[in-house]
């Protein structure tokens, strides 16, 4: 378990049980369709108290959220939380950790007693779906300062949330655009090898999450170049993430975007 805090959601497992249960409603699954469907998802934390009070207890209060607490749901939770289930690894974290930690339960123990809300409507979050862009296809910017920059889309992650272009940023300087030969041939600037990873193509992932924010060609990219037949790899594991206007600023500000980013 991941924690940044003493939240009920503030942890990996907790943040992920909430998601999928929203993701169900999301769906529009009825109520015990959407229960079971996370009950599936997670049945392997329901093996050993401290896992099954991590999985009731997050369940509980993000069924409570949208005013759709189950009776059996709110009841083991709060058994988890009148137990103590759990709180060993707070205790290992020190006292003040673990008095957060029970405090934060306490709240949630009162919100799961209390009155519920109204049931809410969860809504699907809007989806951009990336209709222009397909692997080959070459993206030149040209920055303030005369530089043409250039990307070329290595494939298109696709998700619930969006479609999410991935681009190689090429190793290119030049006033102008190469010939279509010089084109294909060109190489993506490289990220330097660690410990924990090999030497890999810069690739940034860029997503649109709102209607408002910004494509491609707001933000001063240009279609330059179609590479016929390339191979598409939707599934690059990308380096960076950003939308077109970060992405934009960062060409703007880095002639030698490796050494940018690893800064």
């Amino acid at each position: 378990m991941g924690a940044w805090g003493a939240g009920v959601f503030a942890n990996d497992t907790a943040a992920d049980i909430r998601s999928e249960y929203r993701e169900a409603l999301e769906d529009e699954l009825p109520d015990d369709a959407a229960r079971q469907r996370v009950l599936e998802q997670f049945s392997y934390l329901l093996v050993g108290d401290d896992t099954a009070a991590e999985f009731w207890i997050a369940l509980a209060a993000a069924q409570s959220q949208v005013g759709r607490l189950d009776d059996d749901v709110r009841d083991a939770a709060l058994t988890a939380i009148n137990r103590g289930d759990g709180l060993d690894v707070w205790a290992e974290a020190g006292t003040t950790e673990l008095a957060r930690r029970q405090a934060a339960l306490q709240k949630l123990r009162t919100q799961l007693t209390g009155p519920q809300p109204a049931s809410k409507r969860v809504r699907r979050p809007w989806r951009h779906i990336e209709t222009e862009l397909t692997a080959g296809d070459v993206l030149s910017y040209t920055t303030a300062d005369g530089r043409l920059v250039l990307f070329r889309v290595a494939g298109v992650r696709r998700s619930r949330y969006g479609d999410a272009p991935s681009l190689e940023w090429l190793n290119w300087s030049g006033p102008e655009l190469p010939t279509g030969d010089v084109l294909s041939r060109l190489m993506p600037h490289m990220v330097p090898a660690t410990r924990a990873m090999p030497r890999r193509p810069l690739i940034y992932s860029v997503t649109r999450f709102r209607r408002k924010d910004a494509t491609w060609r707001d933000c001063g990219f240009y279609l330059a170049a179609r590479l016929p037949n390339w191979p598409s790899h939707d599934d690059l594991p990308q380096n960076f993430s950003a939308g077109w206007r970060a992405l934009a600023l960062a060409a703007d500000k880095q002639p030698d975007p490796v050494a940018a980013r690893l800064r």
